[in-house]
């Protein structure tokens, strides 16, 4: 994250988890985000969907939970359902209505000057809404998604709270900050760079990976894979020590209604538990992803819907929408992250 922040929202990322952007949505459109949600059927949830391909997750939890999910998957779809079904009333993915437009208004008001690099993918949206009946996130880190299928350990959630999330009404994100445990992520991207470009029919013509071209025999390969197993290995411990040995070390931010923050999914995070009972607690994210000098070409499609099509530029204050995925072949050597 060092040569993505500037020097003083590292430090404050670092050591809180977090960065206070200072920039607030306006009341207009906060309402607008929070009644086009509002329309949307209750009960929807699109967490279930990204549990297929990625069933090998389950072994995080424990060998018992992961062996079940493997031998039994649709006991293992179920048990998905069931557990998102009791955090969200609705975890809407990817609707991309307001994306443009909350960005746009980040960049009006200085949020270009965060940042040391270049360009940060927009890739997708979220909206989250639970209310007092359903259990908080508990510990975990959003731990990379073959859906996504590029994924960095760097990744930055734009997190904009569409109600107060403080003392009085509970519903507080807290993250245990890098400073205290590091998650490595990055290096997953090297293994599947290293491993699927030794295939012809996984490149296009420049040589970039074309994740649509990996037939699910091979992406179960790579997963099989002792470099892929021994990350998982990693991350399971990971995971151990963060909810036995470093549980009392997660920071908590005070948010108010439409206030821009940022943090890293990667890093270990929880939610806290909604305490009103005449309003529901209602969030809305925006993933962005930093851009590294690898040649593995954006995913087009997600869940049969076009994303990854956004790209933020900070050294010209814009934001460029594209009818495609974002071509990272096209974009200066010089303007993308190394990689190690």
């Amino acid at each position: 994250m060092l040569n993505i922040l500037k020097d003083h929202h590292f430090i404050e990322y670092y050591t809180t988890g977090f960065v206070e952007t200072g920039i607030f949505l306006p009341d207009s459109l906060v309402e607008e985000i929070k009644q086009y949600y509002q329309t949307l059927a209750v009960g929807r949830n699109d967490f279930p969907k990204f549990f297929v391909n990625n069933e090998h997750l389950a072994f995080l939890e424990g060998q018992i939970l992961g062996t079940l999910f493997k031998l039994f998957p649709k006991l293992a779809k179920k048990m998905v359902k069931s557990l998102y079904d009791k955090t969200y009333t609705k975890a809407i993915y990817h609707e991309q209505v307001f994306l443009e437009k909350v960005c746009k208004h980040l960049l009006a008001n200085g949020f270009q000057k965060i940042f040391k690099t270049r360009y940060l993918l927009a890739s997708y949206d979220m909206y989250l809404r639970s209310n007092t009946t359903h259990t908080a996130a508990g510990i975990h880190s959003d731990m990379p998604n073959f859906h996504h299928f590029y994924e960095t350990e760097n990744d930055l959630s734009i997190y904009i709270p569409l109600i107060d999330l403080n003392e009085e009404n509970g519903g507080r994100i807290t993250v245990l900050p890098e400073s205290q445990l590091k998650v490595p992520g990055n290096i997953v991207l090297a293994l599947m760079e290293q491993h699927f470009s030794k295939d012809a029919n996984h490149l296009d013509e420049n040589g970039y990976i074309v994740p649509e071209s990996i037939r699910p025999d091979a992406l179960n390969a790579f997963i099989k894979s002792k470099p892929f197993q021994e990350i998982m290995a990693c991350y399971k411990s990971l995971t151990h020590l963060a909810k036995h040995h470093y549980a009392g070390n997660f920071e908590k931010s005070q948010e108010e209604q439409g206030k821009v923050l940022l943090w890293n999914n990667k890093n270990f995070h929880a939610a806290e538990g909604w305490k009103r009972e005449d309003q529901d607690r209602e969030v809305y994210v925006i993933r962005l992803f930093p851009l590294y000098d690898t040649k593995i070409k954006l995913k087009e499609s997600l869940h049969g819907k076009l994303f990854n099509n956004h790209l933020i530029d900070f050294e010209t204050g814009e934001i460029h929408k594209f009818d495609h995925q974002v071509d990272v072949s096209q974009l200066p050597k010089q303007d993308k992250l190394a990689l190690a």
